[in-house]
């Protein structure tokens, strides 16, 4: 018995080593588009009254039809598929988390979703027309969202506490990453817009640095799904 739980351990084994190594090629072509990016928005946003007839928009990372966008949309949507696994999983043990599991494949499926067509953007500009909103304020979306992610991130302690330590700090570690540039850097990029409008270069270098740290928040989560799929297989495969 335990010399066939080993032998058929082997496909799934060398399935999460090719996930992760996919998940490195990602990582590298990410990097590679926003450099791309950098460089295009310095070379060309220099000066009061930037030229944008010669612009490559797919290596825009602030528009729905660049590359890395394409990239961020597929990596939440995968995400989503892993915690849908991961729930189903914790279903089928009566864990007491399934229902936290459950949520946030939900969550990352709309993340997903708006990356795609932007509907923070239109939640911004309605709740932008109902009040003074200037500043760091001037993203309308971006503190509403920050409060609730601070909630959210405080309601799921119990649910970061039950995980491996390492998983936990993982998932933290991605959450600190894609919240650093969702909300912090959004409302900086937002002050800047104000005082400089969107095509000052201090905009589009702030914007890259709020896209870069989002995509990496999402990947270090990946990350820790993974090793956390796997880390449950090898328990699971040691108690044959």
């Amino acid at each position: 018995m335990a010399a066939f739980v080993e032998k058929s351990s082997l496909p799934e084994a060398r399935s999460f080593e090719t996930w992760k190594a996919g998940l490195a090629i990602v990582a590298g072509l990410s990097l590679l588009l926003l450099c791309a990016s950098i460089g295009q928005d310095l070379t060309l946003y220099v000066g009061s009254n930037p030229d944008l007839s010669a612009k490559v928009w797919l290596l825009d990372v602030d528009v729905e039809q660049s590359a890395f966008t394409w990239i961020s949309v597929l990596s939440l949507f995968f995400a989503a598929g892993l915690l849908f696994v991961a729930a189903a999983d914790a279903s089928s043990r009566r864990d007491p988390f399934k229902w936290h599991w459950y949520f946030l494949a939900l969550l990352f499926l709309l993340l997903s979703f708006d990356e795609f067509c932007g509907i923070h953007e239109k939640v911004s500009s309605a709740l932008g027309s109902r009040m003074n909103n200037s500043g760091l304020l001037y993203f309308a979306w971006a503190a509403p969202a920050g409060v609730l992610s601070l909630a959210g991130l405080i309601a799921y302690m119990p649910f970061i506490r039950a995980l491996p330590p390492k998983i936990g700090m993982l998932f933290l570690l991605s959450a600190a990453l894609f919240l650093s540039g969702a909300v912090i850097l959004e409302m900086f990029g937002g002050s800047v817009a104000e005082a400089e409008s969107v095509e000052s270069v201090r905009y589009r270098i702030l914007t890259n640095m709020e896209e870069g740290l989002e995509l990496a928040g999402i990947l270090a989560f990946i990350y820790g799904l993974l090793r956390y799929r796997e880390g449950h297989f090898r328990s699971r495969r040691h108690t044959f």
